[in-house]
């Protein structure tokens, strides 16, 4: 597949991005939620955000989600386990909620501590279930006294407007300098030029991978858009619909190999295609109840110059942008941008706690080209979102496209975080 040097394939990649490691090794006094970088917010923040590598330094501060992975030892032993149950301890004794009343900050602040007692669930090691509990019991509390009202929460205005509004970013992809990052302004624009994929009659999430990888604590959409606008995208899922043969019988079935593969003939969308992946918040308002919100955390884009030639691009969520209304809170990633991987699915242990081998960058890898093998197929057959192939979508099967006008993912994946043992055990240690 002929892709540019400075680039690799972003689209629906799942994991957690912002700001590189090398720009949050900053001092821990940082100050997210307030000017002071000892109040108390930001010493919450810092307890459950900043990891320190085995260079010294620290990572993680601004980063839109933590480094922690199902093997993580960090919060459930040793002084990080007690430092983060002397912290949540001062901010249920002092009612730490009270100390910031901005909707925003409010909402925020519980995302990441929801995103932690989700991840405290996930555990492999059967020797931290009573430390895992002391964290549930305390963040299950404090989640509940940040949340909002169902009316505040739709009060809460649409960062990705705001970042478009600001015109920091070009709006429209430049094919003579494909290294420029675009902000597309009619992207989330009902009836705009870009369609939202719905599938199977709106009965199934669009990016169920992406979904279980971040707990269905975000919706996740998926818009596609054909150069001719609209019209000629909606007509184009439509003979996908329609096209006849979709599988052919698989090579060597009898040896267990494919039973089907899919049909080369499938119809596929022209050079100049364009498809985003937008990742936004839930959060849990008042009453216990999930709710979808307009807070965008990532944008990824990729518009396919060539059907063999793809152009990924990734906006990531910054607390601090958004908190100063700066471009939304949204800012690109750079094309050489290094991370380590920390969604749901990918391997289990730790980079942090691993033996140093040396240098700890090294185990960084190039955000925009870590998930060429589920997107390096060409056109249409790069899009898992209706190919399928990725657990835990069906293997044989291809979905019936529909037009989507906003609501629906954000329904769909609150119904699958209901599903979750996590929610239970959240839900039963709301207190009354």
């Amino acid at each position: 597949m002929a892709v540019l040097a400075f680039f690799g394939s972003a689209l629906e990649c799942p994991k957690g991005l912002a700001a590189p490691p090398e720009q949050q090794a900053i001092s821990s006094k940082s100050s997210i939620y307030d000017a002071d970088p000892e109040h108390l917010w930001n010493r919450l923040h810092r307890a459950f955000w900043v990891r320190t590598g085995p260079d010294g330094k620290e990572y993680g501060h601004d980063r839109l989600d933590p480094y922690l992975w199902r093997e993580t030892k960090h919060l459930l032993e040793g002084d990080s386990h007690q430092q983060a149950i002397a912290v949540l301890d001062e901010f249920l004794t002092a009612h730490g909620e009270n100390l910031v009343k901005d909707p925003l900050k409010r909402a925020v602040l519980q995302r990441d501590l929801w995103t932690v007692f989700d991840w405290s669930t996930e555990s492999l090691d059967k020797r931290h279930g009573a430390t895992s509990r002391a964290l549930q019991s305390r963040l299950a509390t404090i989640i509940q006294r940040l949340a909002l009202t169902p009316e505040q929460i739709k009060e809460i205005p649409e960062n990705y407007a705001a970042a478009v509004k600001f015109k920091a970013f070009a709006q429209t992809h430049d094919p003579d300098h494909p290294e420029q990052p675009f902000l597309p302004p009619y992207l989330l624009q009902k009836d705009g030029p870009w369609v939202e994929l719905l599938i199977d009659n709106n009965s199934a999430v669009t990016a169920s991978r992406h979904v279980l990888d971040f707990g269905a604590r975000s919706a996740f959409r998926v818009f596609l858009r054909l150069p001719e606008g609209r019209k000629a995208t909606l007509e184009y899922m439509a003979r996908l619909n329609n096209f006849p043969q979709p599988w052919l019988p698989g090579e060597n079935p009898a040896r267990g190999r494919e039973l089907l593969r899919l049909n080369p003939e499938l119809p596929q969308f022209p050079a100049g295609t364009q498809v985003a992946l937008v990742r936004q918040m839930l959060l849990i308002d008042k009453d216990g109840e999930l709710a979808a919100t307009g807070i965008t955390e990532t944008v990824q884009l990729r518009v396919f110059g060539k059907i063999d030639a793809q152009y990924p691009y990734e906006f990531s969520l910054s607390r601090v942008s958004l908190f100063a209304g700066k471009s939304g809170g949204l800012r690109p990633l750079e094309p050489d941008e290094k991370d380590l991987r920390t969604q749901l699915l990918v391997s289990g242990y730790d980079e942090f706690e691993l033996p140093d081998n040396g240098d700890f960058s090294r185990k960084m890898r190039v955000t925009m080209q870590s998930c060429r093998g589920c997107h390096e197929r060409t056109g249409i057959f790069a899009i898992p979102s209706y190919i399928g192939g990725t657990y835990p979508r069906p293997q044989y099967h291809l979905p019936l496209l529909g037009a989507g006008y906003g609501d629906e993912q954000g329904r769909l994946s609150a119904q699958k975080k209901r599903e979750q043992y996590s929610w239970g055990l959240l839900r039963g240690l709301w207190e009354d």
